[in-house]
């Protein structure tokens, strides 16, 4: 691909957050609360700035496809996103089987780790003849993508620049280790074959299934966190509910859980990432809460849900079936 598909940002701050996910002296708390700060400034400024044009040009590539080549491609990006979620799963098994010195584990997940990067080449493989088809419009999208980028990285470098500023005394010595690696390897994923690093953003942006950024709780709050539901994180006292029914036709029933006074959006979208409804935004009090959604005015699909009630963002799937 001659054109460079800039999306670097995005990139950028995803593999930055896989790098911190990982550090060490999780009780350090001074050094933790410092590096949520960071993921939630770069998450708020992404959410803003990033995200809604990453939505609009997702949408122009998937309007230029014929409806079979867009079924293929939502099914890769299923597949992708169940990876990721393993991925995260067998991190963080591996991560409690390391500090709980059990070997047996450590190989057990460390293996299933690789077994997902094989996993990842084939899926790329198969990625490889839509790219290729729709190779155009790709280009076309990274035109229209790349002066939104580098204003992206310029905003992206003020901000770490004054968190750390700020912060740097603040961090652990291990964090700051972890720091210096993620900037590193941000330099090296830079410093890539420019044909190189298209082809790599290209099949990220096909790949990406609209949803934000990680939640930032994600990567400080797992401590207690059940293996068993190791991505579907929630700090104490929040709860999103999976709707019911589901599959539904034309109506659903949606239950969550606040632990204190404060403003909630809960709001629906479809398979491309559009917002087709707004089912909360308001004050609400503390407790367990409960709304309908009514999709007798859309069409069959999956659709998601996402709650938005301080730094606690979560998102479930639904089907409508008619």
């Amino acid at each position: 691909m001659k054109k460079v598909l800039v999306i670097a940002v995005v990139l950028g701050l995803m593999t930055s957050s896989s790098v911190f996910s990982q550090t060490p002296n999780p009780a350090d708390q001074k050094s933790r609360l410092a590096l949520k700060e960071l993921f939630q400034q770069l998450r708020d400024y992404a959410q803003t700035n990033i995200i809604p044009k990453m939505k609009e040009l997702k949408t122009k590539l998937d309007n230029s496809m014929s409806s079979d080549d867009l079924q293929s491609l939502n099914k890769l990006r299923d597949r992708a996103t169940q990876m990721k979620e393993e991925g995260k799963k067998d991190a963080l098994l591996l991560k409690k089987a390391w500090q709980s010195n059990n070997i047996n584990d450590v190989k057990l997940y460390a293996g299933k780790i690789k077994d997902l990067k094989g996993e990842r080449d084939a899926l790329l493989k198969d990625l490889k003849p839509l790219g290729v088809k729709y190779k155009t419009t790709l280009e076309e999208i990274g035109k229209d993508a790349k002066p939104s980028s580098k204003v992206w990285q310029e905003e992206v470098k003020k901000i770490v620049a004054g968190w750390y500023l700020k912060h740097q005394g603040n961090l652990s010595a291990d964090h700051k280790k972890a720091f210096a690696k993620g900037l590193e390897k941000l330099k090296l994923l830079a410093g890539l074959d420019a044909g190189l690093k298209a082809k790599l953003a290209a099949a990220r942006f096909m790949l990406w299934d609209g949803n934000d950024l990680p939640e930032i709780g994600q990567f400080f709050d797992d401590a207690n966190l059940n293996p068993d539901k190791a991505t579907d994180v929630s700090p104490e006292g929040y709860a999103l509910e999976a709707n019911y029914p589901n599959p539904f036709n034309p109506s659903t029933t949606i239950s969550f859980s606040i632990p204190q006074a404060q403003h909630v959006s809960l709001v629906v979208y479809d398979a491309l990432g559009r917002e087709v409804a707004t089912l909360v935004d308001s004050e609400l009090r503390s407790g367990s809460h409960t709304v309908t959604f009514d999709g007798k005015n859309l069409s069959s699909g999956v659709y998601v849900y996402r709650i938005r009630a301080g730094d606690f963002v979560q998102e479930k799937k639904m089907q409508l079936v008619k």
